[in-house]
């Protein structure tokens, strides 16, 4: 049985983190060269064709199985491109197919928290316990007025079938998985290390948004929702009769709120991007009442989150600060890729944040 959290033991200078998107499949590839010190020495993408017309081309989605036999296709060829230095890897699990929640529980040990939530959980978890697999990391106590004292739990269900599933194609794709990890918890390690105070990471994917609240690198309340770069994709289309590749090359240039010949175009986009951001409100505000802090900044990820003045116009809407997410900043890179790092980090952000697992203590 793998562990969905695992340890952060040092397994080599070399460490590789695969992340299988609704339409992309990133891989960052990195060199430690100490705990906190590590360079991008490779890393790959590779986007199915045609997902934009055809929904049966997503490599994976909440209402769709994947493709084994597609999967370990495209796995291999990355693997035979991209000529990674190890087979080694840890992979992504979506959000949509794992079940996360926040419980507080009396304080007690570690072995005696796992005894309770295997009694505990059932009534939290969508399917039997017996067709999961659990995890869950402690990420803070909370003492009530009456002196009462609990632990925060952070946990953590994903389908046996999917496991599975997974060990399968990439093993036949000729990696060796060493282990998987929910993406909320990569991308807060990814983003989010040197943060003192808890940052709302949104991050836009092809098929869904995921909202993130964490801290110093670690995950501390999650949310997603269905709406997502592709739903602006389909708005732009609909509404100016177009083909979906259209209007996806259009949406990347499109500033959010601009003028001249930008007005019409986010007059469009703009009541799609408000549905994610009541998400976010309410992941906002489902964090801050279980932990009585407040968000302080924002972080946008993921390819949808680079569109020009949208971090500004959350900015405008939010209240808080919003940048667009940066996980390279603090990591030396090839030169040739300076020009674009910004906009490759956040794309890669998962991918990075898996490749961290093992050299992050």
């Amino acid at each position: 049985m793998f562990s969905l959290f695992g340890s952060s033991t040092h397994q080599g200078e070399v460490s590789l983190g695969i992340d299988i998107g609704t339409t992309t499949i990133k891989a960052a590839e990195i060199t430690a060269q100490g705990s906190r010190v590590y360079t991008l020495s490779n890393y790959a993408m590779l986007e199915v064709a045609g997902h934009l017309e055809h929904i049966n081309n997503a490599l994976q989605s909440s209402s769709l199985r994947p493709l084994e036999s597609d999967l370990t296709t495209y796995l291999a060829a990355i693997k035979r491109q991209a000529n990674f230095k190890t087979n080694h890897v840890r992979a992504s699990l979506p959000s949509f197919v794992a079940f996360t929640t926040l419980l507080e529980i009396p304080l007690m040990s570690n072995s005696d928290t796992s005894r309770s939530l295997t009694t505990q959980v059932k009534d939290y978890i969508p399917l039997p316990i017996s067709q999961v697999t659990l995890d869950w990391i402690k990420i803070g106590e909370k003492t009530y007025p009456d002196g009462t004292k609990k632990q925060q739990i952070f946990l953590v269900s994903v389908p046996n079938e999917k496991i599975e599933s997974y060990t399968t194609i990439f093993g036949d794709a000729g990696f060796i998985l060493d282990g998987f990890e929910v993406e909320h918890l990569s991308l807060a390690r990814s983003l989010t290390l040197q943060a003192e105070q808890p940052v709302l990471i949104i991050d836009i994917g092809g098929r869904s948004t995921t909202f993130t609240v964490a801290r110093k690198g670690v995950a501390l309340f999650a949310g997603q929702t269905d709406f997502s770069s592709n739903s602006l994709t389909q708005a732009l289309a609909t509404a100016l009769n177009i083909s979906p590749r259209r209007a996806d090359t259009l949406k990347r240039q499109t500033t959010i709120v601009g003028g001249g010949g930008s007005h019409e175009l986010s007059t469009i986009l703009v009541p799609i991007i408000d549905v994610i951001l009541n998400e976010a409100g309410r992941a906002r505000s489902g964090f801050e009442t279980a932990f009585g802090e407040k968000i302080s900044s924002v972080m946008l990820a993921g390819a949808g989150g680079t569109m020009p003045g949208f971090d500004t116009y959350l900015t405008s809407q939010l209240g808080l600060p919003v940048v667009v997410a940066d996980p390279l900043q603090n990591c030396a890179y090839p030169p040739e890729i300076a020009a674009f790092s910004k906009p490759l980090g956040a794309t890669l952000a998962v991918a990075l944040g898996l490749a961290l697992k093992k050299i992050i203590k």
